[in-house]
């Protein structure tokens, strides 16, 4: 697995996770002038307002950052970049591009031809929560749920999450596991999780 590519998102978590008892030491992920993510502390900002206003959306968060670009490519071909550019509250698992090269020789490919448009929208929504939810969450649900806890994806399927250790799991329906590697970096409109697997609804 190649963790230079997903070094930045691991930085961030860090910066977006530390806060301190003063609110002037809280730092909020955003956007400067050329576009490039930054980590502001949100006193350097005239108001909180302003702030969540330049916190990019989930769809602009992961293009990015050249650690998701096949993910990326993916939902701009079939124009799910634009659900994630909305509005919405979503909470996503997204894959890196070492998940996808672990996938069959060709694979992505193929998904990626408009005659496979319809399987790659069921894959790609599979790894989609229509709403927001954190690690905490998650982990609170598997413990209520003894052991595990059955997602609902943007498209209907379900995604099973576990715990080992303090490492969240997920299981697709058919049977191939995922490791969450950073989790709960927000953007505007929800959480973003990174995966080291693909998961893939049956057919």
């Amino acid at each position: 697995m190649n963790y230079r590519s997903v070094l930045p998102i691991f930085v961030l978590s860090v910066l977006l996770l530390t806060t301190a008892c003063n609110e002037s030491e809280k730092y909020i992920v955003t956007k400067d002038e050329n576009g490039k993510l930054i980590a502001q502390k949100i006193s350097d900002i005239s108001s909180v307002k302003e702030a969540e206003e330049k916190v990019p959306t989930i769809a602009e968060f992961i293009s990015l950052d050249k650690g998701f670009s096949i993910f990326t490519d993916a939902l701009k071909a079939i124009e799910l970049d634009k659900t994630l550019d909305n509005d919405g509250q979503f909470t996503i698992f997204a894959p890196i591009n070492s998940a996808f090269e672990t996938l069959p020789e060709g694979a992505v490919e193929k998904l990626l031809k408009p005659e496979n448009k319809e399987e790659l929208i069921s894959i790609l929504k599979y790894h989609i929560i229509p709403s927001k939810i954190n690690k905490q969450d998650i982990i609170i649900a598997i413990n209520e749920g003894r052991g595990s806890v059955p997602l609902r994806t943007l498209g209907g399927t379900l995604l099973t999450a576990s715990l080992k250790g303090n490492s969240i799991f997920l299981i697709d329906e058919r049977g191939n596991g995922g490791k969450l590697i950073t989790t709960d970096l927000e953007a505007s409109n929800g959480f973003i999780n990174t995966i080291d697997a693909v998961m893939m609804p049956k057919k």
